[in-house]
């Protein structure tokens, strides 16, 4: 055992402890395919160039050739990447296999890292604008969907829930649901604390206004009359997950705003994905059942 996990080390790239990680890319360089996943890639304009994500197709896509299918858009963590969805897309095909949820296809987004599914106040990183008008209709073109709002759904964790939020928001015409996991919902007074200041400007160049313009909190304030009544929002969040309060609280501000929403939290679960949604199982993916 001692002389494998020498090998190992002699094989694995010794990275200094002091190296800054490299600059997460559109494209994955790996091209890794996690279970249950294909890598693709797409045309971008507002990237300029090609852009990979990566797609999961219900098994019986293939042997269906006539059915259209809802979509499901999944946003990764912060320090993550598109492969951060594998865990939701085995148990979303567990449920559907099992019959707790319609077969639905997914797509796990690039979202470069860190960058809160905005386009970067320096306009370098145009994540947002890569999603909403390049990604959405490519997928669209390419398979089976539904191309309507009522069968199109976002969904995050962490980071990807806050991006989750701001995108159903501000796009309400979009997506007719989406679902906020554990999600990382800062607010305009605490983004510049609670970010390193290096992301605050690399993302907002270091401007609150530039981030509360583009705050899930501000923009459901403003769009709560388009979301209302038409739109399904589920909050859920680990009991045990230092994030609880801050989703318990935007919950909250959507009652207010008289927009429904549901919230739950996991009992024994702190901030981890995958204990998430194996706690959950199936019951995960009821809530887009029609």
């Amino acid at each position: 055992m001692l002389l494998l996990a020498a090998a190992l080390l002699t094989l694995a790239p010794q990275t200094p402890a002091s190296a800054p990680p490299a600059e997460a890319a559109w494209l994955d360089p790996d091209r890794s395919e996690p279970p249950l996943t294909r890598y693709r890639t797409f045309s971008s304009r507002a990237a300029g160039g090609e852009v990979s994500y990566l797609i999961y197709l219900p098994h019986d896509y293939d042997t269906a050739p006539a059915r259209r299918y809802p979509v499901v858009y999944w946003l990764h963590g912060v320090g993550g990447s598109q492969r951060g969805g594998a865990t939701f897309v085995v148990h979303l095909d567990a449920a559907i296999r099992s019959g707790d949820t319609p077969p639905r296809i997914a797509v796990l987004v690039n979202g470069l890292r860190d960058s809160r599914y905005f386009d970067s106040h320096d306009g370098r990183r145009p994540v947002e604008t890569v999603l909403i008008q390049d990604l959405l209709p490519h997928i669209d073109k390419t398979y089976r969907t539904v191309p309507r709002r009522e069968a199109r759904a976002v969904e995050g964790f962490s980071m990807g829930g806050f991006g989750a939020a701001r995108l159903l928001f501000k796009y309400p015409d979009l997506f007719g649901a989406a679902s906020i996991i554990a999600g990382a919902l800062l607010d305009t007074d605490s983004v510049a604390t609670t970010m390193h200041p290096e992301l605050f400007g690399k993302n907002f160049g270091s401007s609150k206004p530039y981030f509360h313009a583009g705050s899930p909190w501000v923009l459901a304030y403003q769009n709560a009359a388009a979301v209302r009544g038409r739109t399904r929002v589920r909050i859920g969040v680990g009991a045990l997950d230092h994030l609880y309060e801050r989703n318990l609280t935007f919950h909250e501000m959507l009652q207010r705003l008289g927009i429904d929403s549901e919230f739950f939290s996991v009992p024994g679960v702190a901030h981890n994905q995958r204990q998430f949604y194996e706690k959950l199982g199936p019951a995960a993916f009821r809530f887009y059942r029609p």
